[in-house]
């Protein structure tokens, strides 16, 4: 006989005995009460019934190699569906659930688990892999509230503009800001309904900066992240600039080009034979390859003749190309342009060129570098003021070229194509040079970096690293050589752990980090374990999406396991209580008679 067995027969004598004692009672009472005795005669086996599934709980089916995981977010009580709970660290204190380091510990502890089912927002990367192998039952939660994506800049030059995306929640009545390190704001927008918003700041010198990227509401800060910047000093890149007559065109872009820091070569064709600039250079494979990009009009292009063979060699071989128009086109450069990928669609004609609106006045000065309150009146330009410059009517985007360009009419003004190991642009802008005489250089500088960017010759890169990291979160750098290391914030240096074709480290803290390696060094950014937490979030519940139904078993068995106690026990002792304040109540007891004086 089985000891549940014992304990249900020891249970039941005890209430017969009871009964039998309270039918005895009541008859020898002159003045029964029913009620009270029916409710004493119904309590107690109801009590013994609770006091045996105590300690018997009734059994439940529970599906062979199940498992509960809690993650970040998880409740504090767990569902009582009969399966082992594992807690991941990011779960916190779950009631009954064995705490692991991680999910391939508890696979480890349980090696008959197939299928687990995830509470809270996700497994972390360090987890994913585990349980690739698994069927994974994920409800994700909603989407929470604050900076959900963030997207900071590659490193920059100094004095180059770069651009942040960041994807924020909710979108009404939000504006998002880009804070420079001295707090000043350097741009301002509103989302678009997705929350997706784009933002714009300038380098300054070269080093490591952390902007802030900031979101309010009604004057009320509701989020913020740091978003890193690195400004590099970087190699001069060299520039050819071919034209076939002086201009202001030709001569504002050299004097950009030479402030930004390019090595700049220039061909000027005054005509009769007389070249204005540097010393003449032969057109020819081993020239070209001393340079890293060239600029060259329309009128330069049909002079070269037979040297364009050369030319294009060199772009197939890396070098970068821009095609600049002076005006209309002659049927044989619109013709070569057309086969080199442009479609130049539309009137071979000038047409104006639409402007954005200049930014309010303190981000603009603030991109500009001059501090608003030493600006004097006299030299500020009114908001709405804007120059007069045109461009090619025809529309260089189409066949196989991407749009790199447009104006504020979504008019393109400039692709690109890809051609061998280099690249080709077309910038049909006639006289962007008006927008520094009227005090629109940011937008100038903005063009023509996008445009040489997006063109040269690439130069050697370091590993990248990823652009947001957490600390406490393995960091993987791909690309690194043997026998590199990362210099912490605090000057000590970790050894990279091979992973694949790749390398990685877990970072204690966070802050500036320095990759080391034969080939020179770059910083990287780790944010905070606290920053960025509905980004986290995000990321680990489309992460653990993904995961969802994989691998099943042939058939899911399933099996029996005692189901919860406390349940029965909280109301054992609930009728236990009724019981005993019933029996020594004096309700539904005969009163004794009074006598009368």
């Amino acid at each position: 006989m089985r000891l549940e067995h014992v304990t249900a027969a020891i249970l039941a004598i005890a209430v017969l005995i009871s009964a039998i004692r309270l039918i005895l009672w009541n008859r020898a009472s002159p003045h029964p009460r029913w009620p009270r005795f029916v409710a004493l005669l119904v309590l107690q086996p109801t009590c013994a019934a609770l006091l045996f599934m105590t300690l018997y709980p009734p059994p439940i089916p529970v599906e062979s190699g199940a498992l509960i995981i809690a993650t970040a977010g998880a409740p504090r009580f767990t569902p009582n569906s009969g399966a082992p709970t594992l807690a991941l660290p990011e779960a916190g204190p779950i009631q009954g659930a064995e705490h692991v380091p991680d999910l391939a510990t508890g696979l480890r502890r349980h090696p008959e688990a197939q299928r687990i089912t995830v509470l809270g927002s996700g497994l972390t990367p360090r987890d994913i892999e585990a349980a690739s192998g698994l069927a994974v039952r994920f409800d994700p939660p909603a989407q929470g509230s604050g900076i959900l994506s963030l997207t900071p800049p590659t490193a920059a030059a100094p004095g180059e503009s770069f651009d942040v995306g960041a994807t924020v929640s909710p979108t009404n009545n939000a504006i998002v800001e880009l804070l420079d390190p001295a707090g000043r704001v350097t741009d301002r927008t509103t989302p678009d309904q997705q929350g997706h918003v784009r933002l714009t700041g300038t380098a300054r010198a070269a080093g490591n900066s952390l902007f802030t990227l900031r979101v309010r509401i009604k004057d009320r800060t509701v989020a913020q992240a740091s978003v890193p910047l690195v400004v590099l000093q970087p190699k001069p890149q060299r520039l050819l600039l071919l034209a076939a007559a002086p201009g202001p065109e030709i001569k504002y872009l050299r004097r950009w080009a030479t402030d930004a820091g390019f090595d700049v070569m220039s061909q000027i064709s005054a005509g009769g034979g007389i070249s204005l600039g540097d010393a003449p250079i032969a057109i020819n494979a081993a020239t070209l390859g001393r340079f890293d990009i060239i600029v060259i009009d329309d009128r330069s292009w049909a002079a070269l003749g037979g040297q364009r063979t050369a030319l294009m060699a060199a772009v197939r071989n890396g070098l970068g190309l821009i095609l600049r128009p002076t005006g209309p086109l002659d049927a044989a450069t619109l013709s070569q342009w057309r086969n080199l990928g442009f479609a130049l669609t539309g009137a071979n004609s000038i047409a104006p060129l639409a402007l954005p609106t200049a930014g309010p006045a303190p981000i603009a000065r603030t991109r500009l570098g001059i501090p608003t309150e030493i600006l004097p009146d006299d030299l500020r330009l009114p908001a709405d003021f804007l120059p007069d410059v045109s461009r090619l009517a025809l529309s260089p985007l189409g066949g196989t070229s991407a749009a790199l360009l447009h104006d504020a009419g979504d008019a393109p003004i400039a692709a690109w194509r890809p051609q061998g190991r280099g690249r080709v642009a077309l910038f049909t802008g006639i006289d962007s040079y008006a927008l520094v005489l009227t005090g629109r250089t940011p937008l100038y500088d903005d063009w023509w970096r996008g445009l040489i960017r997006a063109v040269v010759r690439p130069a050697p890169r370091l590993a990248s690293p990823p652009a947001i990291s957490w600390a406490g979160e393995r960091v993987a750098l791909c690309g690194t050589a043997p026998r590199a290391s990362v210099e912490q914030p605090d000057g000590r240096a970790i050894a990279l752990q091979p992973v694949a074709d790749c390398a990685a480290f877990w970072p204690a803290q966070p802050g500036w980090h320095r990759l080391v390696t034969k080939a020179g060094s770059m910083s990287f950014y780790v944010q905070p374990d606290d920053a960025l937490t509905a980004m986290k979030s995000i990321r680990n519940r489309d992460a653990t999406a993904l995961l969802r139904g994989g691998p099943t078993a042939a058939a899911e068995a399933t099996r029996q396991t005692p189901g919860p106690a406390w349940p029965f026990a909280a109301a054992w002792l609930l009728v236990s209580a009724l019981l005993w304040w019933l029996e020594r109540s004096r309700i539904g007891r005969a009163q004794p008679a009074r006598s009368s004086m």
